[in-house]
């Protein structure tokens, strides 16, 4: 079951995690701590480092993101990730090409958290994934 949040961008994402990790739905506030490794550095129930996944490049799932789930600028974003890298040598988000290479990734990845395109999400891609949180 996921949830669904309202943006104001026009574009719907889809929050997805690995099929192996037993969360089921995770609320926006939930989606911004574990994406950001604020709360913990590793799934509590899988005991895998968390994996957050991001685009190489702006589009409309990534504005939705920062915008509505992180509630963040992609600058802000890319300053929080340096911020931690520095600090205590914590890797930024995977960086991936396009909608597909989300899904791979985060099929592969047992502690990947990632985000696409809602409506690019298709059957096959369904099947790989878990999606635990629906922004519209």
């Amino acid at each position: 079951m996921s949830f669904k949040i309202n943006s104001n961008s026009g574009t719907s994402i889809a929050i997805i995690v690995n099929k192996e990790n037993p969360v089921a739905s995770l609320t926006a506030g939930d989606v911004k701590l574990y994406w950001l490794r604020k709360i913990k550095k590793r799934w509590p129930e899988i005991n895998k480092n968390i994996r957050p996944a991001d685009f190489k490049s702006s589009n409309g799932a990534q504005q939705t993101f920062y915008g509505t789930v992180l509630k963040m600028s992609g600058s802000d974003v890319q300053t929080y990730f340096t911020q931690k890298q520095y600090e205590s040598a914590e890797k930024p988000a995977d960086k991936l090409s396009s909608n597909e290479a989300m899904v791979e990734f985060v099929s592969a990845e047992a502690g990947a958290i990632g985000y696409i395109d809602e409506s690019a999400l298709t059957p096959d891609m369904k099947s790989k994934v878990k999606v635990v949180l629906v922004v519209n």
